[in-house]
This record gives structure tokens, C-alpha cells and sequence, in this order.
């Protein structure tokens, strides 16, 4: 007669397995980025993009994004499940598409259209994201 096998002689192997494929695991290159944008002074709903650079300034990998809130603050996601930003340089790109409603509704800006207040071109603006949580302030102008 034969014995059926244990159950837990299955979970060395799984545990090999999960290890070679980094279950549960992360690299430890990706970190939290959090942060708020003004445009003249007031909050403001953009869209925010971080791409990462290498030492030449030539993009790598995938870009991380964000929508700020009516408050302005956002949070970047690389996609629907990933939060952060990849640790290095980026060129930030940020778009003001709006002030929050209350200062929306009286500014009458000249150079607003279609709810589009101002775009600020991504090759001025660089910054570092560290390991641990990151947390950046853009103050926007025309």
C-alpha cells in the first residue's frame, strides 16, 4: 500500500519557485511620489508626467503619471496598480488644464480656451526621486 505524499512536501517547491519570480517582491528601484501644484498662486488640476533619464539625459523606461485634484495635490502611478516613480533623474512635463472651481468660475484669463489655462514645456523642469517617499511642490506662473 501506498501513502499519499504530504502536503507540505509541495511547499518547499513553491517556495523555490515564488523566489525565483519575485513574488511578493519588490526591485527596491521605485519610490513614492506625492506632491501639489499652484498656477499663480491658486490650486490647480493638471496632468503631471515624470519620465526617468539616464546619465546622458536620453529617456528609459516607462513614464509615471498623475491628474492633481481640485486641491492641486497628485500622486504618481506607473499604471492602474503601481504606484511611484522610478529612482533617478526625470524632465518632468506638467499641463495646467484648470484652476480649482471657485477661482475658475471668476478668472477670465486671455489666454484661457476650452478650460485649457497654460502648458509648461517638460524640458525645464528636472528632478530626483530618492528612495523612500518623495514629495514635490510646483509653484507655476505664466
Amino acid at each position: 500500500m501506498t501513502r499519499p505524499a504530504a502536503p507540505l512536501s509541495v511547499a518547499p517547491f513553491c517556495l523555490i519557485v515564488c523566489g525565483l519570480a519575485g513574488c511578493g517582491q519588490t526591485d527596491g528601484s521605485w519610490a513614492e511620489v506625492r506632491g501639489d501644484i499652484t498656477f499663480c498662486g491658486q490650486p490647480a488640476v493638471a496632468e503631471i508626467l515624470f519620465e526617468p533619464l539616464n546619465d546622458a539625459g536620453k529617456s528609459i523606461g516607462r513614464a509615471s503619471t498623475a491628474t492633481s485634484d481640485d486641491s492641486g495635490r497628485f500622486r504618481l502611478m506607473l499604471d492602474e496598480s503601481k504606484a511611484g516613480a522610478k529612482i533617478g533623474r526625470h524632465r518632468v512635463a506638467i499641463r495646467v488644464q484648470r484652476l480649482a472651481p471657485a477661482r475658475a468660475a471668476t478668472d477670465k484669463s486671455r489666454d484661457a480656451k476650452d478650460g485649457v489655462i497654460g502648458n509648461l514645456k517638460s524640458a525645464k523642469l528636472l528632478r530626483e526621486v530618492h528612495s523612500g517617499e518623495n514629495e514635490f511642490h510646483f509653484r507655476l506662473t505664466y
